[in-house]
């Protein structure tokens, strides 16, 4: 198993009915918006977890990680995370792994202190909503994250019912 991060979050996802007005509430919450990256999300086969090429036009990584259940979220286990990987390491993926799937979306990026929050469409013009609490500084507890998540998750109206386990492309069996 790979060694973990210095990394920590607490993420949802959820099928959104109308990203406006999403959008409203997190301007009024004073949300800082990022701007809008197109991306192609390409999935790759490992032991564990997920490992993703993501190409956009503002986020470009190579990321390994593992998500768990926790309190209705999912908690993050970071095991690598380049940003703006070189072609060779690109090239490399494609070499030593089997391409599982790939997603593409537009994505606007907004920020609130320390919640990435992401208002998705995606190809095939499904909606959603992303919040992401985390931390790199290792200052952040845990509960505290877990809390700024499910606070903006009701701020922002989101319903248990249109949460979605995994995002966009489903765990393996």
């Amino acid at each position: 198993m790979p060694e973990r991060m210095n990394y920590k979050d607490y993420t949802l996802k959820a099928k959104a009915n109308s990203l406006m007005k999403i959008e409203i509430i997190l301007k009024k919450l004073g949300a800082t918006f990022l701007g809008v990256d197109n991306q192609k999300d390409t999935y790759f086969n490992t032991s564990n977890g997920k490992l993703k090429l993501r190409r956009g036009t503002i986020e470009n990584l190579i990321t390994h990680y593992e998500r768990t259940q926790e309190k209705g979220l999912e908690k993050t286990a970071v095991y690598r995370y380049d940003v703006n990987p070189t072609e060779e390491e690109v090239s490399l993926l494609f070499q030593n792994h089997a391409v599982i799937g790939i997603v593409e979306k537009e994505r606007k990026i907004y920020f609130l202190d320390t919640i990435k929050i992401h208002l998705d469409t995606t190809a095939e013009n499904k909606l959603y909503v992303e919040i992401e609490a985390f931390d790199q500084t290792g200052m952040i507890s845990n509960e505290t994250l877990l809390r700024q998540c499910l606070d903006l998750k009701e701020k922002l109206e989101i319903s248990d019912d249109d949460l979605i386990r995994t995002g966009y492309l489903p765990e393996k069996n």
